[in-house]
């Protein structure tokens, strides 16, 4: 019954899986796709999904039945094209009524969810491992539309679960999902700022640097899921280093004398831009990923900071203060000159590419507050994202360009918070005593 994909050969972060099954409705996938897929969809356009709590074989003390159910519905719920059910009750009494039945009552379901089911099974494995065995209900036909299992540690519970949903999500919409994905950033942990990661939704905060100091502008390596490049005041300097977390070793970058701040990886990981007072005023600089090939981009005697690239790796945008007010502006490597990108807001800085199209997201003070907005390269549209609600900051693209990480202080600390690209669906992710700024979303 086992059945390996071929499109889904092995899982990534060490968690070992086997399809179960492959069942017919391939069918139903490919009109899907020309249904479901657009985001930019009504609420009642949205994929119905019913996930009801998962039964553990034997003791469950940490509820691990009821957490992966909604795990689920976190993920599928922020991909923007499902709309999963929060009637739990419910779901528990028709959960019931099928395992007394020894079927699926389909009618019951539908009545909930008209177009998915997803059931799921925990129990013990061998080793101390954990199984999770899910299958996908197609509401529609009937059938199986789509069934693994997971094996893996306890430890990894929670990203054998994520793997799922991107899973799903794939063969849904033949696109990558972000819930393994992590996010990096910045916390105040024992009086210092020091660089921190997560998982997207928030989970398993994990401390990288105890440089005791100051860590400023984490950004993950595109390229590879260990490296992430920050700026730290450890040796009395502003310096740029990376770190692998993975191996627990660090390296410089850029130690040069003056300020080596908001560096940022180009798409493929090969090089760096940053910002570097080399001269007295900062200007924008690149090297390559080991600090060799320094070479300087800009010439203007204003401050030229925080650069960002375009998915090409063919232009770049930073933030300059040559007009009087810090403004985005944007320079193809290798020419002179650059052009002013923003003009609405007084204050426009950290801006951030998305990896996927021409759009620009921005930090933006319009009024007395600052807050999201994004630029469309084309046609110069502006959209704005967040509307007052705190100060909103620091804006990071997901890795396939639907979502944003930023941070706000709308409750009163500043915290990391999620929304899609459209600034909807906003999210607190963080609650950390420390608080949470500065995000880096990391690749898929």
């Amino acid at each position: 019954m086992d059945l390996v994909m071929s499109s889904m050969n092995r899982l990534r972060l060490a968690i070992m899986f086997t399809a179960l099954m492959a069942a017919s409705g391939a069918g139903w996938a490919q009109t899907g796709r020309d249904v479901y897929l657009s985001t930019q969809r009504a609420e009642s356009r949205l994929v119905e999904v019913a996930v009801p709590e998962f039964p553990f074989s034997g003791r469950d003390p940490e509820k691990l039945g009821s957490r992966a159910s909604r795990i689920i519905n976190y993920d599928l719920r922020f991909s923007g094209y499902f709309k999963p059910s929060e009637n739990y009750d419910f779901m528990r009494q028709v959960s019931r009524g099928d395992l007394k039945a020894g079927r699926i009552d389909y009618d019951e379901w539908r009545s909930l969810a008209s177009n998915f089911l997803i059931k799921g099974s925990l129990s013990s494995a061998q080793e101390g491992k954990l199984s999770a065995e899910i299958r996908v209900y197609d509401l529609q036909t009937r059938k199986i539309f789509f069934a693994k299992r997971y094996l893996g540690s306890r430890a990894l519970f929670r990203q054998m679960i994520h793997q799922f949903s991107d899973d799903f999500l794939m063969r849904m919409t033949g696109e990558k999902g972000v819930a393994r994905t992590k996010i990096a950033l910045v916390s105040r942990i024992a009086g210092h700022k020091e660089l921190m990661i997560m998982d997207y939704d928030g989970f398993n905060p994990r401390t990288i640097t105890s440089d005791k100091s100051i860590v400023l502008f984490p950004h993950w390596n595109p390229s590879n899921k260990s490296i992430i490049l920050f700026t730290t005041y450890r040796y009395r300097n502003p310096d740029l280093y990376a770190v692998n977390f993975k191996t627990k070793t660090r390296y410089p970058i850029s130690r040069r004398v003056g300020l080596n701040s908001t560096g940022e990886w180009s798409p493929d990981g090969s090089k760096v831009a940053f910002s570097l007072s080399r001269h007295g005023n900062s200007d924008i600089y690149t090297c390559d990923a080991d600090g060799s090939d320094l070479k300087r981009l800009t010439y203007a005697r204003s401050i030229e900071t925080s650069p960002t690239w375009s998915p090409d790796s063919q232009n770049i945008a930073f933030t300059s203060d040559r007009s009087g007010s810090p403004q985005i502006y944007s320079m193809k490597i290798g020419a002179s000159g650059a052009r002013r990108l923003t003009y609405k807001g007084s204050y426009n800085d950290g801006a951030s590419w998305s990896p996927k199209d021409g759009q620009i997201a921005y930090t933006s003070l319009l009024g007395r507050k600052f807050d999201i907005a994004m630029l469309n390269i084309i046609d110069r549209s502006i959209t704005r994202l967040t509307f007052g609600q705190g100060s909103n900051e620091y804006p990071s693209w997901s890795p396939n360009g639907k979502s944003l990480a930023f941070t706000s202080t709308r409750t009163g600390s500043r915290q990391v918070y999620t929304m899609n690209v459209r600034g909807s669906s906003q999210r607190q992710v963080t609650f950390l005593s420390g608080g949470g700024y500065l995000p880096s979303w990391g690749p898929d």
